[in-house]
This record gives structure tokens, sequence and C-alpha cells, in this order.
């Protein structure tokens, strides 16, 4: 079964991060891929990967940077604010992409990319509905506003 785990957890797992880390543009974190469409970027590629986006409705830069990607070119985008809110953005709107706030910060996005790890080792279809009630517990609608099927 898929399991919620607290994001200290999972930043110390994955990221060898001692406490759950402010995330700011210059971070020391190395580059790893979580799950299929989450892959954090190291502080160089998280700069590149900012600059590097068409999206001038986005507030690159301004507002928001980015600090992963998925597999498909898509985004996932922190703002510049101290609330670490996540957002999404979107490749296939092209120029007029902007971020879909998603109501979680990056501890919460740790949980969700590690539910997504969970699911996709499993490879079971029949875990689906449970994929989505663990993403509810990371934040309510969550579910709703995840971009990506979970079906096969």
């Amino acid at each position: 079964m898929l399991e919620l785990r607290n994001p200290r957890t999972i930043a110390l797992e994955l990221l060898s991060a001692s406490d759950l880390p402010y995330l700011s543009q210059d971070h020391s974190l190395p580059f790893i891929e979580i799950a299929g469409d989450f892959a954090f970027l190291d502080s160089l590629s998280a700069k590149n990967e900012t600059e590097g986006r068409d999206a001038p409705l986005a507030g690159l830069g301004k507002d928001w940077w980015v600090f992963a990607t998925s597999g498909t070119g898509d985004a996932w985008l922190i703002s510049t604010g101290n609330d670490q809110r996540v957002a999404f953005l979107n490749h296939d709107s092209g120029l007029d992409a902007t971020p879909q706030t998603l109501g979680i910060n990056f501890g919460q996005w740790l949980q969700l990319a590690d539910i997504i790890r969970q699911f996709e080792s499993v490879d079971d279809p029949n875990l689906i509905a449970h994929a989505e009630q663990s993403i509810e517990q990371v934040s309510s609608g969550l579910s709703l506003l995840y971009p990506y099927s979970l079906a096969v």
C-alpha cells in the first residue's frame, strides 16, 4: 500500500537534507528524479530552466522560479516569497502558460512526489483510488488539481 510520509523524512532520504529546507534559488541540493514527472533540479539547472522558459505571462524570475520539471516538458514552480507556494506550468499552453497554483508548499510537493514514486514502483492500476486518497491526505482538493492522470 501507499504510505503518506513526513516531508522531513522524504527530504532526508531523497535529498540528504537533515531538515526540510527553505528552498532558495541558490540551494545546494542535488538533482534527483523522484518520479516520472518529478525531477527535482539542482540550483544551476533550476536557474537555467527559469531563465530559458518562454512563458511571458508566468512571472518567472519575478514571482516564481522553476525548481523541478516533468518528463514531458512541464515545470513545477515555487513562489519567490516566504510562503513557498507551489504551482504547475503546462508547457502545452506555450506563450499563454500561467502558473496553476496547487495550494501546497514545498514539503507537501515532496509528499506528492513520494506518493507518485510509490505508485509508479508498484505499477498496479487497482491502486489508483488509493493513490487519489493519499494525494487528498496531502491537501484537500489536490487530487482534482493534480495535472496528470493516474490511469495508465
